[in-house]
């Protein structure tokens, strides 16, 4: 198996609509995926996923 780095900043120039998540690879049985957001966040819970929150750009303000 070969890795192969993605690189963030050109695969979200491949789209522009907010709210919307976009599967930008996959390894095994999981997917990544980015995501644009613009103002409140709404928080989901997936119970049987684990999310991770990177950001390229901006803030995030995450709490109860």
């Amino acid at each position: 198996m070969s890795a192969e780095a993605v690189n963030f900043t050109q695969k979200l120039a491949l789209f522009s609509k907010h709210w919307a998540p976009n599967v930008v690879d996959e390894m095994y049985d999981y997917q990544f995926k980015l995501v644009k957001l613009q103002g409140e966040f709404i928080w989901q819970q997936h119970g049987t996923t684990d999310e991770v929150f990177i950001i390229l750009n901006g803030d995030m303000i995450m709490g109860s």
